[in-house]
C-alpha cells in the first residue's frame, strides 16, 4: 500500500508539474462550486420559509432571482472545471505517452520479438488513456467531493444536532460499504488490461500477415485462435464489469436507505413542530446531493483500481532494460516513478557531428562469433573476419545462411552469444548506441517511409539539416526529375499510392545515408527489388558513397558484390569461404569460381 501511494505521488509530480496554474485554476473552480451548492438549498429553503411566513414578495422575487443567478453561474464553472480537467488530461497522458515510447525505442531487438506491435501499442496508449481521469481531475475532484460533504453535515448540525448526527451516520454506513466492496477489483481490472493488450496485438499481427494467412490455407487456424481469444475475454470482462458495478449496486441500496430514513426523520420532526418545512426540504436536497459527491467517489474509486492496475503494467514495461547497455551508457532518466532504462535524445540535432571515438574512418573486426535467437538452434558459428577502414566486404549466401543476422550483431540489435566485435580496435560493448548508431548506416530493401513531407521522410525529422543541403544530394542521387514534379516541394507530402515508386524509395533512402555522412555501410541486399534503370542509379550513387568508408554488401546476386575488395560465403551459418575477391577468383576450385562457372550470375542458391 505503501509502495503504491508512493508510485500515485511519484507520477502526479512529474506529469502534473508543467500544469500547476491549471490546477490551481480547477481547484478555485471546482472549491467556487461547492459553495454554490451548499448555498443553492439554503435559498429554496429560505424560499419556503418564506412563502409559509407570508413574507413579502419583494424577498421572495430576489430570493428566486438569486436562485437563478446561482445556477447559472454553476454552469459556466461546471464547463470551465471540464474545460481545465480536459487540458490538464492530455498534457499529463501525452507525456506519459512520449517516455513510454522513448523507452520502448531504447530496448533491444529481443523485447520487439517477445511482444507483438499491437500489445505495445495498446501498453502505450491504451493503459495510459485508463489513467486519464487519474491526471485529469482526480485527487482534486476527491478533496472537493470531501469538503462538499463536511460542508453538509457542518451546516446540518448548526441548524439541527439531531440531523447533523443522522448524516452522520449515513456517511459512515457509505464509506464502510464501499471500501469493502471496492477490495480485489484491481486484480480484474489488470487482467482485463493484459487480455486487451494480447487480443490488439493477435489481432494487429493476423491482419498485417493476411496475404500470407491466405495463400497459405490458414483462415481457419486462425479464426480458431482468434475464437480461442473472444472466450477467454469474456469471463474476464465480465469479472471487471462486475467488479465496477458491485460498488454501484450497494450505493443506490444504501441510497434508498438514506432517503427512507431523511424522509422518515422529517416528517417526525416537522410534525413534532422541531423542524420548519424549508428544514425538510434541506434534508431532502442534502441527501439527493450527498449521492453525488458519493457517486463521485465511487468512480473515482473505480478510476484508482483502473489506474492501480495500468500503473502495474507500465511500472513492469519500465522496469524492462535493454540487454544492449554498456558502462558508458548510463540509461534510465525518465523519471522518478520508476528506475528505468531510456534514451537521450537531447543530441539528435547532432547527427552529423563528427565523434571523438571515430575521427578516422571505421575497420572492423568479428573474432569467432556466434549467434543463435532460441536455444541450441545456431545461427552464426565461430564467425572470423576484418574489415580495414576504407575497404569493401561482399557476403553472399543462401537465404537463411546468417547474412541479416550478421548486419544486425553489427549495428547492435542483438549481442553475440560468444565471441566479440571490435571497432577500430575497440569492443563493440564499449561503445554507446546512440554513438555507435550514428556513424553506422545500415540498408534493407525493405524501406520504411513514414506519412510525413519528404522533408522529414530524409532527416528523421532532424530540423538541423538545411534545405539547401538536402536539395542538393537529391539532385547529386539523380532524383532531379521526381523532385522537381512535386508539388511542394520538399513539403509534399508522402503516403501510400503518392507516386513514390520502390526504386524511388529506396534512392530516398540512399540520400538518408548521404546526410548521415556514416563511417561503415552495411547494404543488406538493397537492391534486390529494383528495376534496371533505377539499379544503375543506385550504382552511379553508391560508388561515390563507398570513396574512403568501409562498407558490406550483403547479396544473392554474384553481380552486385563486384565492386567488393573481399568476399566472404557463409553456409548454415559457417565461413565457406573467405578471402579478397582477385585472390578467390584466380583459385580455379574457388567456390566463388565454381558459382560464376555454372553461370549462377543473378541468384545464389
Amino acid at each position: 500500500m505503501k509502495k503504491s501511494i508512493q508510485i500515485y505521488t511519484n507520477l502526479l509530480t512529474k506529469y502534473l508539474k508543467n500544469s500547476k496554474l491549471q490546477l490551481f485554476m480547477l481547484a478555485i473552480i471546482m472549491g467556487g462550486s461547492i459553495i454554490i451548492q451548499l448555498i443553492n438549498p439554503q435559498i429554496v429553503s429560505f424560499f419556503i420559509d418564506g412563502i409559509e411566513k407570508q413574507k413579502p414578495m419583494d424577498t421572495l422575487f430576489l430570493t428566486a432571482g438569486l436562485f437563478i443567478l446561482s445556477a447559472l453561474v454553476q454552469q459556466v464553472l461546471a464547463v470551465a472545471s471540464t474545460y481545465f480537467s480536459q487540458n490538464i488530461g492530455w498534457r499529463a497522458t501525452n507525456a506519459l505517452r512520449l517516455d513510454l515510447v522513448k523507452h520502448c525505442l531504447g530496448l533491444d531487438m529481443t523485447f520487439f520479438k517477445e511482444h507483438q506491435s499491437g500489445e505495445i501499442v495498446e501498453r502505450i496508449d491504451g493503459d495510459v488513456t485508463a489513467l486519464f481521469n487519474f491526471f485529469s481531475k482526480l485527487f482534486v475532484s476527491f478533496l472537493n467531493n470531501i469538503f462538499l460533504m463536511t460542508g453538509i453535515i457542518v451546516i446540518l448540525m448548526i441548524q439541527n444536532t439531531v440531523v447533523g448526527i443522522a448524516f452522520i451516520l449515513f456517511l459512515l454506513l457509505a464509506f464502510g460499504v464501499m471500501w469493502k466492496t471496492q477490495r480485489g477489483a484491481t486484480y480484474n481490472f489488470g487482467k482485463e488490461r493484459e487480455i486487451n493488450a494480447q487480443f490488439y496485438g493477435f489481432l494487429g499481427e493476423h491482419i498485417g500477415c493476411t496475404e500470407d494467412i491466405q495463400t497459405n490455407g490458414a483462415r481457419n487456424y486462425v479464426m480458431s485462435r482468434f475464437y480461442g481469444l473472444l472466450r477467454n475475454w469474456l469471463p474476464v470482462q465480465l469479472k471487471a464489469f462486475l467488479s465496477g458495478y458491485k460498488i454501484w449496486i450497494t450505493l443506490e441500496g444504501i441510497f434508498g436507505m438514506g432517503n427512507i430514513m431523511i424522509f422518515a426523520l422529517g416528517g417526525y420532526l416537522w410534525f413534532a413542530g422541531k423542524i420548519s418545512l424549508g428544514m425538510v426540504y434541506l434534508m431532502i436536497n442534502y441527501i439527493q446531493l450527498l449521492e453525488k459527491p458519493l457517486e463521485q467517489l465511487r468512480e473515482q474509486l473505480l478510476d484508482i483500481q483502473k489506474a492501480s492496475a495500468s500503473i502495474i503494467r507500465m511500472e513492469e514495461l519500465f522496469q524492462m532494460k535493454s540487454k544492449l547497455e554498456t558502462e558508458e551508457e548510463i540509461s534510465g532518466d525518465l523519471s522518478e516513478t520508476f528506475p528505468v532504462n531510456s534514451m537521450n535524445h537531447s543530441a539528435a540535432a547532432k547527427n552529423i557531428k563528427e565523434s571523438k571515438n571515430f575521427e578516422n574512418n571505421i575497420s572492423l573486426k568479428l573474432d569467432q562469433v556466434s549467434f543463435e535467437y532460441e536455444e541450441n538452434v545456431p545461427v552464426l558459428k565461430d564467425i572470423s573476419f576484418e574489415l580495414p577502414a576504407g575497404k569493401i566486404l561482399g557476403i553472399l549466401g543462401h537465404t537463411g545462411c546468417g547474412k541479416t543476422t550478421l548486419a544486425r550483431l553489427i549495428i547492435r540489435f542483438y549481442d553475440p552469444l560468444s565471441g566479440s566485435i571490435y571497432l577500430n580496435n575497440r569492443p563493440l560493448k564499449s561503445i554507446g548506441l546512440k554513438e555507435l548508431r550514428e556513424h553506422i548506416a545500415y540498408v534493407t530493401q525493405e524501406v520504411q517511409l513514414f506519412h510525413a513531407n519528404v522533408r522529414d521522410n530524409i532527416t528523421f525529422f532532424n530540423p538541423a539539416v538545411e534545405d539547401s543541403l538536402i536539395i542538393k544530394t537529391i539532385y547529386e542521387m539523380g532524383l532531379k526529375d521526381w523532385y522537381e514534379n512535386l508539388s511542394n516541394g520538399l513539403d509534399t507530402m508522402i503516403q501510400s499510392g503518392g507516386g513514390m515508386s520502390s526504386g524511388e524509395a529506396q534512392l530516398l533512402t540512399l540520400v538518408r545515408i548521404f546526410l548521415k555522412n556514416p563511417k561503415l555501410v552495411i547494404l543488406d541486399e538493397a537492391s534486390a527489388r529494383l528495376d534496371p534503370i533505377t539499379e544503375k542509379l543506385v550504382d552511379k550513387a553508391l560508388s561515390k558513397l563507398m570513396e574512403g568508408r568501409a562498407c558490406i554488401i550483403i547479396a544473392h546476386r554474384l553481380g552486385t558484390v563486384e565492386r567488393a575488395d573481399d568476399i566472404l560465403i557463409l553456409d548454415g551459418g559457417s565461413i565457406l569461404e573467405y578471402g579478397t575477391r582477385e585472390l578467390l577468383l584466380q583459385k580455379k576450385n574457388s567456390k566463388l569460381n565454381e558459382l560464376l562457372r555454372y553461370g549462377i550470375e543473378e541468384v545464389l542458391v
